[in-house]
This record gives structure tokens, C-alpha cells and sequence, in this order.
């Protein structure tokens, strides 16, 4: 009796076991749901919209970046063009405006394409892109106003026996890019060279936030110092490389900023302090980039 249970549950399970591999065998047939399938594809259709607005926002950032940069350059050579124009002196300097103009041309028609570029890449996509439309459509406006102030610049050029040829000529690729690379070099070089200076009376100088005056007693003894989060746009600015004299035309004058003592001199002239000679450019800007005077 006891032989015959488990010969009993032996045959059960050789009969159970196939029949459980065949319903399994079924199942992995049969394959997923149709609503399985149907949320597969709505997360698929998610990912590939979201990869898609990844994608155009990258893209759209990078392009931003480029005209934004061109128009950095192109204000640079603007107000560079605009002082060169006015002080045109020999065969060099005609080249090297010839040479801005032909940049800002370029400069201009490569930011247009690249406009024209993001333009239809938002064309071809099914996204929000009113924010970035608007963007596209100031730089429009920005290079539009850039175009009416050049032909200004080519009439006034014009005007002084430049030839009409030259200044609306078209650099090649690979004058763009050298002129672009020699550009960016200029620019980078001002920066480093830039420095910034004021003349004026203390109270005019207290008044625009550039000074304070500290110490003293009821008003008397007060000494003037640079204000420690002044802004340079309070400043005339200028490149050491070429500021020799700093105009002052006043009875007294007093330096706020730090600056080595060796490295200027006061000049009188008609009995007055006409002007500070700069006589070592590099040690005067060492301390201070700006240099304050106040002047009686």
C-alpha cells in the first residue's frame, strides 16, 4: 500500500508537467497584449519626441551661440571701423579697413545662412518653437540695422577715394576663417589691454558712485577712496597699449587710485596741471586697471 502513493504521485507529475510546459510554451507564443503593445508604442513615440526636442534645443543653442558671437565680433570692428574712418592716415590703415569691411560683410551673410539654416530645421520639426522664431527674428532685425549702418560707413568711405569694388567684395572660406581667427586675436588682445580712467571733481565723482569718502571728523579730514563695486561703464575706457596722457586742465589734482609713483608725472603748462604723462605704461596699469583724479 505504501509502494503504490508515491508510484501514484510519480505518475502525477509525469502528467502535470508536460501539460504545464505546454500552456507556458503557449503563452510565450501567444506574445504581449494589444494594450501591452499599444503603451510600448506611446512610451516608444515619448522617447523619440523628446531625443527630437533634445536634439533642436542643442542644435538651436549652438547656432545662438555662433550669431551671438559674430554679432560680438562685428560691434567690435563696427566702432573700430567708425575711429579708423576718421583718422585714415596711409596705405596700411586703408588696408586694414578694407580689410574690417570685407570681415563685417562676411560676418553678416554667414549669420544670415545660419538663420536661414535654424529656420528650416524648425520648419521640419512638430514643436513649440515660438521662443525661438522670435529669437531668430531679432537677430533679423539686428543684422538689418547693421546693414543700414554700413552702407552709411561705405558712402562715407566712398567719399574719401575708397572704390566701391573693395568694400562690398566677398572673402573666400579661407579668408573668412583667417580674417575671423586674426579678429578674435585683436579682440582678445584688447581685453587684456583695456583700461579705464575719470577726471573729475570729488564731488562729481562721489555723486556718479565711482569715489567715497571715509575717515574725518564732522565732514573735515575726509579721504576719498574707489568705490569697491564700481562699474566700468563709469569710466572712459582706453588700451594702455597706446593712452600716453591723460588730459586734466586743472588747478590741483589728486590721484585716488593706486598707481607707482615712478611710472607718471604731473605736467604743468600755462600755469596750469594740463595733462599725466604715462612714462611706464606696464608698471602705472599693474596695480590698478583704473585710475581715478579727482581735480580742483
Amino acid at each position: 500500500m505504501n509502494n503504490q502513493r508515491p508510484m501514484t504521485v510519480r505518475l502525477m507529475r509525469r502528467a502535470v508537467l508536460p501539460l504545464f510546459a505546454a500552456s507556458l510554451l503557449a503563452a510565450c507564443q501567444h506574445g504581449p497584449s494589444e494594450a501591452e503593445l499599444a503603451a510600448r508604442a506611446e512610451a516608444d513615440a515619448l522617447r523619440n519626441e523628446l531625443n527630437t526636442r533634445d536634439a533642436l534645443i542643442n542644435e538651436m543653442t549652438q547656432g545662438f551661440s555662433e550669431i551671438e558671437s559674430n554679432i560680438t565680433l562685428m560691434n567690435e570692428r563696427e566702432q573700430l571701423l567708425a575711429d579708423a574712418a576718421n583718422d585714415e592716415r596711409n596705405i596700411d590703415q586703408k588696408q586694414r579697413i578694407l580689410r574690417d569691411i570685407q570681415l563685417m560683410n562676411g560676418l553678416v551673410q554667414e549669420s544670415r545662412d545660419r538663420i536661414a539654416e535654424l529656420s528650416k530645421q524648425l520648419d521640419g520639426r512638430k514643436v513649440e518653437a515660438s521662443g525661438l522664431r522670435k529669437r531668430l527674428k531679432e537677430y533679423e532685425e539686428q543684422l538689418a540695422e547693421r546693414d543700414t549702418r554700413l552702407a552709411a560707413l561705405h558712402d562715407e568711405l566712398l567719399a574719401r577715394d575708397f572704390r566701391i569694388e573693395h568694400l562690398t567684395a566677398q572673402l573666400s572660406d579661407s579668408e573668412m576663417e583667417v580674417a575671423k581667427r586674426e579678429a578674435v586675436i585683436d579682440q582678445q588682445e584688447r581685453a587684456l589691454n583695456k583700461v579705464y580712467y575719470t577726471v573729475a571733481t570729488t564731488k562729481e565723482l562721489e555723486e556718479r558712485g565711482v569715489v567715497k569718502r571715509n575717515g574725518g571728523f564732522i565732514g573735515l579730514g575726509r579721504t576719498a577712496t574707489l568705490e569697491p563695486n564700481v562699474t566700468s561703464n563709469k569710466f572712459q575706457e582706453a588700451d594702455l597699449r597706446d593712452t600716453e596722457r591723460i588730459p586734466l586742465g586743472a588747478k590741483k589734482a589728486t590721484i585716488i587710485t593706486e598707481h607707482p609713483d615712478d611710472s607718471y608725472a604731473v605736467v604743468e603748462q600755462d600755469d596750469e596741471l594740463a595733462y599725466l604723462q604715462i612714462k611706464d605704461p606696464d608698471a602705472f596699469w599693474r596695480t590698478s586697471k583704473h585710475l581715478v583724479v579727482a581735480v580742483k
